[in-house]
């Protein structure tokens, strides 16, 4: 598979040269407009480079690749220019984040040379993503589940937060948002803040007085300072902070932000983690849907109607069809639990909703093992969100 190459040049001449030249080294796509090669590209599949004229109408090639940076921020950008000034070359680095700097005339092997060196440096970089991305979320992933130890309620259904937020980051055409996933399975990290009196109290529906119901409401507070320092988790801290915020910012925390100003993925685990709370009660999608959308002011609309069409593509109704009772050695990994799983003692050991992994797969099978728990299973045939 050749890789991508964008060129957005007004000479249209040069760019059908341009496409004779490389047409055997790359997947090349032609535009001859700044405007057009953007709204191209939002909608299109990631390019490895590309490269842009300097001197073009409406935009020039600096105040292109500055945006086109921010719609894809790995993509390696290549200026052409027929400005051999140096100030246009710094503000071309400093500005647009340009990989590297070309003077026309060029020769189509020099150009092919540094596309190269652009499609080189652009696998560098998403390989490292990749592998940051795929080491961070197996490694949180393992801590999430050992956290639900400590608190089955809240960290059990953390995954089904996480698959609810980023099919909602689907439907609004972003691509996909691997900090956001990560930040959908910390959400609750702050909790651990929380003293345990306090936490059981509140399993238990205990009336909670006003300082402990401020402590809750801290909980993305607490949560974003312990995870704010954590190299590359910077961002995941500031989506946590604001996850509780309310689109007309009455929520918490109190510094005045709301409406647009508030992080999308912020307001998007707003409206993923309250959808999953409040189905664990009404037991039915569209009623959720709906009870949220009469709560004027506290969810962001763009986000409610996305998660409104998520709904209206899954089958059935609500979390009471499709369930299934299963043995423990039938359980496999991604199954969803249709009920509490309790011990002998009545303590909630794996909460209704919670996505299935193999650790908690072997914790079923001790207990069974040990007589804490009765062999057989309730599982949801259809996912609740997905």
């Amino acid at each position: 598979m050749l890789p991508r190459v964008l060129f957005v040049d007004d000479d249209t001449m040069l760019l059908a040269a341009f496409k004779r030249a490389f047409r055997n080294q790359f997947d090349l796509v032609a535009k001859d407009s700044a405007q057009e090669a953007l709204a191209f590209a939002r909608s299109a599949p990631p390019f490895a480079v590309v490269v842009a004229d300097m001197q073009m109408p409406k935009m020039n090639g600096i105040e292109f690749l500055q945006e086109f940076a921010r719609i894809s921020p790995e993509t390696s950008r290549i200026m052409l220019t027929a400005q051999a000034e140096l100030g246009t070359a710094i503000e071309a680095v400093n500005l647009g984040h340009v990989f590297r700097f070309l003077n026309k005339p060029c020769t189509d092997d020099s150009l092919a040379t540094v596309i190269e060196a652009g499609i080189e440096q652009y696998r560098l970089v998403t390989a490292e993503r990749l592998l940051l991305e795929d080491t961070l979320a197996g490694s949180i992933q393992t801590m999430v589940e050992l956290l639900a130890e400590f608190d089955a309620r809240s960290f059990g259904e953390t995954k089904r937060v996480r698959d609810c937020a980023m099919k909602i980051a689907g439907q609004m055409g972003m691509q996909p948002p691997w900090d956001l996933g990560i930040a959908a399975l910390l959400s609750k990290i702050g909790r651990l803040a929380v003293p345990m009196e306090i936490q059981v109290k509140s399993a238990h529906r205990e009336r909670l007085t006003v300082q402990e119901q401020d402590l809750f409401r801290k909980v993305p507070e607490m949560g974003s300072r312990m995870i704010a320092k954590i190299p590359r988790l910077q961002s995941v801290a500031k989506f946590i902070l604001y996850s509780g915020q309310t689109f007309n910012g009455t929520g918490y925390p109190h510094d005045g932000l709301a409406g647009e100003a508030l992080p999308l993925e912020s307001r998007i685990l707003k409206v993923a983690d309250d959808f999953i709370a409040m189905l664990n009660i009404r037991q039915s999608r569209p009623v959720v849907v709906a009870q949220m959308k009469l709560e004027r002011g506290k969810y962001d609309p763009a986000v409610l109607a996305a998660l409104e069409r998520v709904v209206e593509e899954l089958p059935g109704d609500g979390v009471q069809q499709g369930r299934s009772l299963v043995s423990i050695e039938e359980l496999s990994g991604g199954m969803v639990l249709a009920s509490d799983i309790l011990s002998q003692k009545g303590l909630i050991m794996l909460a209704a909703g919670t996505r299935l992994s193999g650790i908690h797969i072997e914790k079923l099978r001790t207990a069974v093992e040990l007589g804490n728990v009765e062999d057989g299973v309730l599982v949801l045939s259809h996912d609740v969100v997905a």
